[in-house]
């Protein structure tokens, strides 16, 4: 019986061995395809980027500015005599030329006050004449001994008191013919004529207040004002009007067509702003450009700069500001913080954070982020 437990005892140990031995072999087969699947895996190819590199490229120096239209010369129409208004010979908002009539006032009453200045000027030009013919008689018969000098001195001055009148006649004669002229009212310059609230018929006169208000056009100012460390710059460059071309955008966002030209510069600061008011003239042929309307100036440089520049879609931004993600030669992307400055068409010019020659991603920027290894692929980075 001992005999029987011992061999039961061996042959489940050996049962149990066998088993172990098992278990350990299928695990084993198991787990060796999948270590053997992991060290065959390939690395993953770095990811295909678009770079280019930084160079200087010549872009147009420039300063915008906020201005305002003027015209040069604004005209305010008023009476300056007294009567009934009986024309007006213009349409509101068209264009009118020098001398052009505008308001025509009944004249009747000035018309008779001009041909009796007329009349009266005849009047004394005649008793004038009458003056003359007695102080050469009198000349005469004083030269012959016949008429005492008392005589001669009371004809000459008779003479001079009929020329005076003369004079006297001749200026009311004037000023009867400047008050018939005043009633027709002409344009003194060549633009555009306003708007007019008086009606024909009314009564007007000089203390009515302007009738209408005529501004030129053609040409005219934009004024805007300018830093004093703007203008600073500008003299410590030695720059003079003549270096650079104003530009405008209007309200909608385009261009205007025709370039300006500095054409003042005020002496003195404002105190509440520390900038000087500039003045720009430009040519205004078609009437785009109306008084008091706003726009953005910017002076530009006719002489381009080499400047550091990159491409605008290489630009990005966080809360921290301005960065672009480089590629260093070993394929490895960095971040570096940059300064801006002008913008000119799709290019950006880098003040600050890049060096002439770095690699900046402007494709495949979206998938890429510091750290990861890529595979630049080199654009031009040319205007």
């Amino acid at each position: 019986m001992v005999f029987i437990e011992r061999r039961r005892n061996a042959d489940f140990s050996a049962l149990r061995s066998l088993a172990f031995a098992t278990l350990i072999t299928s695990v084993a087969a198991i787990l060796a395809p999948v270590s053997h699947a992991q060290e065959a895996a390939p690395e993953a190819p770095a990811m295909p980027v678009t770079v280019v590199r930084v160079a200087q490229l010549d872009l147009e120096e420039s300063e915008t500015f906020t201005g305002r239209v003027e015209a040069i010369e604004s005209v305010a129409l008023q009476a300056k005599v007294a009567g009934y208004l009986k024309a007006k010979h213009f349409e509101e908002g068209g264009t009118v030329a020098v001398g052009d009539l505008l308001f025509e006032l009944e004249d009747d009453t000035y018309s008779n006050s001009v041909d009796q200045a007329r009349a009266a000027v005849a009047v004394a030009e005649a008793q004038r004449k009458l003056a003359q013919q007695i102080f050469e008689r009198q000349k005469v018969l004083t030269e012959r001994d016949v008429q005492s000098q008392a005589s001669l001195d009371t004809a000459s001055a008779n003479l001079d008191v009929a020329a005076a009148q003369v004079e006297v006649a001749q200026s009311q004669l004037d000023a009867a013919t400047l008050n018939l002229d005043y009633t027709r009212i002409k344009s003194p310059i060549a633009g555009r004529i306003g708007r007019s609230d008086v009606s024909i018929g009314a009564l007007i006169s000089p203390t009515s207040g302007p009738l209408a208000t005529v501004v030129q056009t053609n040409p005219i100012y934009v004024s805007f004002p300018v830093p004093q460390a703007k203008m600073l710059q500008v003299q410590k460059r030695h720059a003079t009007p003549d270096d650079v071309i104003v530009k405008l955008k209007l309200s909608d966002g385009s261009e205007y067509a025709e370039d300006g030209k500095i054409a003042f510069a005020d002496i003195q600061a404002t105190t509440s702003t520390d900038s000087l008011l500039a003045r720009a003239v430009f040519a205004n042929p078609d009437g785009v450009l109306v008084g008091r309307q706003v726009v953005s100036v910017r002076i530009v440089g006719k002489t381009p700069v080499k400047q550091l520049a990159i491409p605008q879609q290489a630009l990005l931004l966080d809360q921290q500001g301005a960065y672009v993600l480089t590629v260093a030669e070993d394929g490895t992307v960095n971040q570096a913080r940059i300064e801006t400055g002008q913008e000119q068409g799709t290019f950006m010019a880098v003040t600050k954070g890049l060096t002439e020659g770095e690699m900046v991603i402007v494709g495949g920027i979206q998938k890429v982020r510091p750290g990861m290894k890529v595979a630049p692929s080199e654009a031009q980075n040319t205007q």
